[in-house]
């Protein structure tokens, strides 16, 4: 990483939000402008980093909150061995998602205990967090705008995105390193304050 205040042990970079808040997008941008500057870089996402076969199981068939926390869980585990190779071998690794996503959702959305989430996340990812979180927010008009043809989870109730929006902005005060970002505007204007705060640190 560049020499530039603590950004040397920034390595492990996620991106949060509700469906259709661009997260992805960024994601994507961010790692292609990390590449651009000659960095190598690992480009995940959750769920299906390491393997499709649990997120089709996640996105196209009902399960119950237990069930369906524990199949995020299980692909997370997965992943996260994956990230930590990438990050011994000196790359930083981008993700569309991570255990804030459990949290978000499984927790706020679902009403899953967070003290006990948090846990099982660790336990899950053998201690592994990210290291800074880009969050985007938008309303839940903007989010049916954007997301088309709808996943199973897509498919959940307006009041539960509502509780998953404002666990997102609960979290981003609770996390000093949880930065949130209108995610509303123009794709080149959030990603300009995406690497106003990246730049900052």
């Amino acid at each position: 990483m560049p020499l530039r205040n603590q950004k040397n042990s920034f390595r492990y970079i996620a991106f949060e939000g509700i469906d259709g808040s661009g997260k992805s997008t960024q994601a994507k941008l961010f790692a292609d402008y990390l590449e651009n500057k000659g960095f190598c870089v690992f480009l995940t996402k959750e769920p299906g980093g390491s393997t499709d076969k649990i997120r089709d199981l996640l996105l196209n068939y009902r399960w119950s909150k237990r069930a369906e926390l524990f199949l995020f869980l299980a692909d997370r585990a997965e992943n996260a061995r994956e990230i930590k190779n990438k990050l011994d071998k000196g790359c930083i690794v981008v993700s569309d998602r991570c255990m804030y996503s459990t949290i978000a959702y499984q927790g706020f959305g679902e009403g899953l205990d967070i003290d006990f989430l948090e846990e099982l996340n660790l336990f899950s990812t053998d201690g592994l967090k990210p290291d800074i979180v880009f969050c985007f927010d938008v309303d839940l008009e903007t989010m049916n705008e954007r997301v088309g043809k709808r996943d199973v989870i897509e498919s959940k109730p307006r009041d539960f995105f509502y509780r998953v929006r404002e666990g997102y902005r609960e979290l981003a005060k609770r996390n000093d390193r949880f930065f949130l970002i209108d995610g509303k505007k123009k794709k080149e204007e959030v990603f300009g304050e995406v690497l106003r705060i990246w730049e900052s640190l």
